[in-house]
């Protein structure tokens, strides 16, 4: 016999699989578009690319003698690369990126990090997923505290979704669930095995349950009207999911996910900020390859995802960006790879965005502990895109005051 405890606490579980918690070088002024009419249809995407991604070699200062120099079998030449200016270019396996940057829908942000950088993955991405590199222990994430922002009342979930399980740090919000889910079929319910009852059954009876009202001011009505609102913003995302649809072709890694986030877009989803990710950049040996088919996915998908967006009238809404927990080593190593680092660069995409390449290259004359020096304050891009893009207040959210990139138009 399944208790209404019993069934509460499993289904509660199972809920879990919903990861439910809570300078710059302009192009041609011309180039740029308008950014979108209705600043509340404006939706930002978050894309992590997980284990420290080569930016020496994403945005490549080929003129530099310091680099060549450096990595006599990584370095790549100036009739190698995508020319961005007379020093520096991109990665030749991002020809799709680059197109958009000759378009000025690419804004480049150069040399980004922290001061006293941190080498280890798990700290490195606890700072920027908290924007806090200053050892504190917040208790929300940079985007969830955006959330919080777009969303004060706590009645919209799905106001940021991740596609990621676990739910990234970076999503946590103060007051309210966020939805999480690594593919589609992960995003349900889970039923307990224990039971008898078939699957169907199980979900109806904690639907039912979650709908049933009782009293407001007791613990267990706030933990049923919780589960209640994700259970509706769960279903209402899922029901996005499946009307929206892919038209372009997507690669692996990056692209897959970038696919999900389009047809919940042309599903008809008001999410205003997603988060992706994607692995495989902690090149510590046989970099070459394997780098370029990491990028060459990333550009490519980034290309698919503008593809449908356009198709479904929306590519003027969404603005991408990149980030990685830390950059590479300036030397490269015994085993054709590079090792952790401090700064790289950071991608913000869209017609939207003013293009360009902004701040300045990393100095690689000047060097701390074998590594370039940050330039850009991560969190200086934060705000910029808080205050620039969603046209929030973004000091409470980075933790005070940053200087603002020229990022839209």
């Amino acid at each position: 016999m399944i208790t209404r405890r019993g069934f509460l606490g499993t289904s509660l579980a199972g809920l879990g699989a919903l990861s439910i918690a809570s300078r710059a070088r302009a192009q041609d002024a011309g180039a740029a578009a308008k950014p979108a009419a209705d600043p509340s249809r404006r939706i930002l995407v978050v894309v992590q690319l997980s284990g420290g991604n080569d930016g020496l070699n994403t945005v490549i200062p080929f003129a530099d003698d310091v680099y060549q120099k450096s990595r006599p079998k990584l370095a790549y030449g100036e009739k190698e690369v995508l020319r961005l200016d007379e020093r520096t270019g991109l990665h030749p396996s991002m020809k799709a990126l680059h197109k958009r940057f000759d378009h000025g829908e690419v804004a480049i942000v150069q040399a980004v990090g922290y001061a006293r950088a941190n080498r280890s993955h798990f700290r490195s991405m606890a700072i920027w997923h908290s924007a806090d590199p200053d050892g504190g222990a917040p208790r929300t994430g940079w985007l969830g505290r955006t959330a919080d922002a777009l969303d004060p009342s706590g009645t919209n979930p799905a106001v940021a979704v991740g596609l990621v399980n676990p739910m990234p740090f970076a999503l946590q919000r103060s007051n309210a669930t966020v939805l999480s889910f690594d593919n589609e079929e992960g995003f349900t319910l889970a039923p307990d095995k224990r039971f008898t009852q078939g699957k169907k059954a199980q979900l109806e009876a904690f639907r039912a349950l979650c709908a049933s009202a009782g009293d407001a001011s007791t613990y267990a009505e706030r933990v049923r009207a919780t589960a209640a609102l994700g259970i509706g913003s769960a279903d209402k995302l899922l029901d996005c999911l499946h009307a929206g649809k892919n038209k372009a072709n997507y690669p692996r890694g990056a692209g897959s996910k970038l696919a999900q986030v389009a047809r919940l877009i042309d599903g008809g989803q008001s999410s205003r900020l997603y988060y992706v990710a994607t692995g495989g950049f902690d090149t510590h040996a046989r970099q070459k390859d394997a780098h370029a088919g990491l990028l060459a996915s990333l550009s490519d998908g980034i290309e698919a995802f503008y593809d449908d967006l356009e198709a479904c009238g929306r590519a003027q809404d969404v603005v991408p960006v990149t980030f990685s927990e830390f950059g590479r080593r300036l030397a490269e190593n015994g085993s054709q790879g590079t090792d952790h680092g401090t700064c790289g660069p950071m991608f913000v995409v869209g017609p939207s965005v003013k293009g360009g390449l902004v701040g300045d290259a990393p100095d690689l004359a000047k060097l701390v502990d074998q590594d370039p020096v940050a330039r850009i304050d991560f969190r200086s891009v934060y705000a910029s895109l808080v205050h620039g893009w969603l046209g929030l207040d973004a000091a409470p959210i980075v933790g005070g005051e940053q200087p603002l990139l020229p990022l839209f138009a």
